[in-house]
């Protein structure tokens, strides 16, 4: 597997005090956390280095922290989570940044959008959040108003339908590779309290508290891309793949225990996207 530039040291403040290390999916361990920096920011370092960026779901700013270390000119960082937002500002200070290089707010992701003149970015990051949004082309179509060149976006596809929550085994003989390939938006059911924030949309059930994640498949993604007028190049994570991997390989709780971080990118489950508004010159693929 390809050796990762460190830019989040073991020591640092953003890994010590990070309670999603262990996580199955996408923890945030040295080693997960350096790949997706590099392969996200790093490699995409003239989307970064002098721009004005945008994070939305910013958490406590691990990847706006990156992004000025890879020489943002600034970044504003925006969550729904007053508490990670506080933890971000605490750890930027402690870290001595400059506080005329970035800001952090509490705020809707539509409501901030929505409210920014069109091009009021550079670059926008959506790294781990549109599959939190009930509406997703409506984000997409507002991030790309809001940036002016680029947004770099990661995020779950309709395949984690098929393998989330603990019904996975039962759930996924209704998911196929031929629906998958259709163009389609699955729905599923989450639970809104996560380890250390709170999903802002939910709804009682039975005495408890549900959410929802909206999860288009590769080829919805792709068709809501080209009716925006957006040029898009599909991130490639080879690079990081230990095995071959297929959704089917984790199911189960145990699979998903002794699975790497990048199956769920060789698998298809998670996807990134590098998507270029129309005047930039590169090619669609």
């Amino acid at each position: 597997m390809k050796k990762t530039p460190i830019i989040i040291g073991e020591d640092s403040p953003f890994l010590t005090t990070e309670t999603r290390q262990s996580r199955w999916a996408i923890p945030y361990n040295f080693e997960c956390l350096n790949a997706r920096i590099d392969n996200l920011l790093t490699r995409n370092r003239d989307c970064i280095k002098g721009k004005r960026i945008l994070d939305i779901g910013s958490h406590m700013g691990t990847f706006a922290y990156s992004a000025l270390q890879l020489g943002a000119e600034f970044v504003q960082g925006i969550d729904t989570e007053e508490k990670t937002i506080e933890r971000g500002q605490e750890l930027f200070r402690q870290l001595e940044v400059d506080e005329s290089r970035y800001n952090f707010k509490v705020a809707d992701a539509f409501d901030a959008l929505e409210n920014l003149e069109e091009g009021s970015f550079d670059t926008v990051l959506c790294l781990g959040t549109l599959y939190y949004m009930v509406e997703p082309y409506r984000l997409l179509n507002l991030m790309q108003k809001v940036a002016k060149e680029v947004v770099l976006l990661d995020t779950f596809t309709a395949a984690y339908a098929a393998i989330q929550g603990k019904e996975a085994p039962e759930v996924y003989k209704s998911i196929n590779e031929e629906n998958l390939k259709l163009p389609m938006l699955l729905t599923a059911l989450t639970q809104p309290e996560k380890k250390d924030y709170i999903l802002p949309h939910s709804f009682p059930h039975k005495d408890k508290s549900l959410s929802l994640i909206t999860l288009p498949t590769t080829s919805l993604l792709e068709i809501w891309f080209q009716s925006l007028g957006m040029q898009f190049n599909q991130i490639d994570w080879s690079e990081y793949q230990t095995r071959p991997c297929t959704y089917h390989d984790l199911l189960t709780p145990e699979q998903k225990k002794a699975s790497h971080w990048a199956d769920v990118y060789t698998s298809g489950v998670r996807i990134s996207y590098l998507l270029h508004q129309r005047d930039a010159g590169l090619s669609e693929q």
